[in-house]
C-alpha cells in the first residue's frame, strides 16, 4: 500500500479502509467515484462517459455549489487507479 500512496502522494490523506476499497475497485471507476471527495478536496465526482469497457471522463463536479468544469478532451479510466487518477 505504502508503494502506491508514493505513486499518487493524495492517499496519504485518506484512510486505510477506504484506500483498500480504492484499491480494490481499481478497474471500475465508477465505484472509485464514492471516494473522490476525500481524494482532491472540494471535489464530488467525475462526469463519466460510459464506453466500451472502460469509461472516460468528460469533466468535474465540485462538492460546494453548483459548479462543473468541463475537461478539453475526454481522459480515458485506463490503468492502475492511481495512474488514471
Amino acid at each position: 500500500m505504502f508503494s502506491k500512496q508514493i505513486a499518487f502522494p493524495r492517499f496519504f490523506f485518506v484512510s486505510p479502509a477506504d484506500l483498500l476499497d480504492i484499491l480494490s475497485n481499481g478497474n471500475n471507476p465508477t465505484k472509485v467515484m464514492v471516494h473522490m471527495p476525500k481524494i482532491i478536496s472540494a471535489m464530488d465526482t467525475l462526469e463519466l462517459i460510459e464506453e466500451g469497457v472502460r469509461p472516460f471522463a468528460k469533466g468535474m463536479h465540485a462538492c460546494v455549489g453548483k459548479e462543473y468544469v468541463e475537461f478539453t478532451e475526454s481522459l480515458k479510466l485506463i490503468g492502475k487507479v492511481e495512474c488514471y487518477l
